[in-house]
């Protein structure tokens, strides 16, 4: 995504009128002023006034962005949203011991005391870091204050206010942009020093009203932690039992998700451990959005927090469109389609998306009959310096039917994060089955590169790699036969969805999974 300097930045491809992919240099152009697109065969009739260039496949940059439904002013820089959980159950104690010459004292500590101490050295972190940095702080209990930077009075949402998803969007979007941390340091710490628990687990509003604020500068985060389940009405967790409550609080969620993926702004999910949070339905905020989710012991929230900052986010409003042969399709894509769309909203360095597509049985000897076939790549994106851009990737990759020549060609690093990635995503849908059986079926075709002699020195590289994949194909099958034990006897004629059962830890597993590169392929499981 990074730009090279010495890139030549061009006006606007020439693109297919069928499948608005790019034309490509070998694609014939005739008298008649024609062209044939390779992806979808469309014919295309080039105006008196067009003007073509025959190039190289490759890397092309253009100016612009034509297929972004965003503006964005990037006056303001992003902010960081704290929204912080102050219910009642905040004042449960963890036990801390000191050491005083040599005499152990035992001290109590509560899980408020934790989050303000991990905020007050966060904020410190802050100002060291970037003093113009913008922070604003929401706190959550059975009512939602929005005290911004600190510097006004706070804004106090309770009752019915609570239950109005489009009032809550609409005050969040109103709140004022926070001014730099230079000029609300102390404020902020003040407000934070003071907060006292009680009340309920308002979270589900506080998460709406937090992106809203959120949604008016791209790249902004979201860091939400709590130690509880959401428990008022608007996406309630506690009270579960019911599918339709269930389905309800789950969509919510899912659509918060999709607000903050529209404006590009990134949501974080940390709790402490020891408690139940329905990490399967709240971690999707985080999942969307490219954010992290975690759960971690109370005297550790300072590290997550600067941890969750200082992933830098280089492009926002990020769009992908993958185009292939009509005699190919995506798999697992929710269509047969030689087309494939995403959105990213924000991204890091490290981001990584990976996929599988297949020729349709009935094509495959029309492809054998070529020796390349072509795929295209379109980036759309905007720099945090406001300009956006659009870039091509073409390429035209080798087609055999030699198994050995094929396993030469195969980047291990690629399919190691894609077996990794690729498997929890189908667990997180619920497909739990599937996922058992794509690990498998990756792993079988990675041992047959691992012994390939281009692989022998990989010995430790595939070892992290089977450790991170074992909770898919091993701890996934343990727990499908627990629940399925559990259910034996107990109104088993009731279909209850996977993901309902899945527990905090197994769902931080899978969410680490799915966010899986090459330099965090061994901590996986930490």
């Amino acid at each position: 995504m990074v730009e090279n300097s010495d890139t030549d930045i061009r006006a606007s491809p020439l693109l297919c009128s069928g499948c608005s992919a790019t034309c490509l240099k070998l694609n014939h152009v005739d008298d008649t002023k024609t062209w044939t697109c390779v992806f979808c065969a469309a014919t295309n009739h080039l105006s008196d006034d067009s003007i073509f260039e025959s190039r190289e496949e490759g890397d092309e940059l253009y100016s612009g962005n034509s297929q972004s439904g965003n503006e964005y002013s990037f006056d303001d820089q992003p902010m960081i949203i704290f929204c912080i959980d102050i219910s009642g159950s905040m004042s449960v104690t963890t036990e801390v011991t000191q050491d005083q010459s040599n005499n152990c004292n035992i001290m109590y500590k509560t899980r408020m005391e934790a989050v303000q101490s991990a905020l007050d050295q966060t904020l410190d972190f802050l100002h060291k870091q970037n003093s113009e940095k913008r922070v604003a702080l929401v706190t959550f209990s059975d009512q939602v204050k929005l005290y911004g930077d600190g510097t006004t009075q706070p804004l106090v949402l309770h009752g019915a206010e609570l239950l109005d998803p489009d009032h809550l969007k609409a005050r969040g979007e109103d709140q004022p942009m926070p001014h730099p941390l230079v000029k609300t340091l102390h404020a902020l710490k003040g407000i934070i020093q003071c907060l006292e628990e009680k009340g309920a687990t308002a979270l589900g509003p506080a998460a709406l009203v937090s992106i809203a604020m959120a949604s008016k500068s791209p790249g902004s985060k979201v860091i939400i932690c709590t130690d509880g389940r959401a428990n008022t009405d608007l996406g309630n967790l506690e009270d579960i039992s019911e599918e339709y409550v269930y389905q309800s609080s789950k969509l919510y969620y899912s659509n918060l998700g999709d607000l903050a993926l529209q404006h590009s702004v990134v949501v974080s999910v940390v709790t402490i451990e020891g408690t139940n949070c329905r990490l399967p339905e709240l971690g999707q905020l985080a999942d969307k959005t490219g954010g992290k989710v975690n759960i971690v012991h109370p005297f550790k929230l300072a590290n997550e927090f600067q941890s969750i900052i200082e992933e830098e986010i280089i492009a926002t409003d990020v769009k992908l469109k993958v185009f292939l042969p009509q005699t190919m399709y995506f798999l697992y894509e929710g269509n047969i389609q030689s087309v494939l769309e995403r959105t990213f909203g924000s991204i890091t360095a490290d981001t990584i998306l990976s996929t599988e597509f297949d020729i349709y049985s009935s094509k495959i000897k029309e492809v054998l009959r070529y020796s390349q076939l072509p795929i295209q790549l379109h980036l759309t994106y905007t720099l945090p310096d406001g300009r956006s851009r659009w870039r091509i990737l073409s390429q035209r990759r080798p087609v055999t039917n030699d198994g050995t020549t094929a396993l030469e060609s195969i980047d291990l690093n690629v399919l190691q994060i894609h077996s990794v990635q690729f498997s929890a995503r189908l667990a997180m849908e619920g497909h739990v089955n599937e996922a058992r059986t794509v690990a498998l079926e990756l792993k079988e075709l990675i041992d047959l590169v691992m012994r390939h002699e281009k692989y022998e020195a990989h010995g430790v590289v595939y070892e992290d790699w089977e450790n991170c994949m074992a909770p898919i194909y091993e701890d996934l099958q343990e727990f499908m036969k627990e629940n399925s034990s559990k259910k034996t006897g107990q109104d088993s004629h009731i279909e209850v969805p996977v993901v309902k059962t899945f527990s905090d830890e197994m769902a931080k597993m899978i969410f680490h999974m799915k966010r899986a590169k090459k330099k965090v392929l061994s901590k996986l499981r930490n």
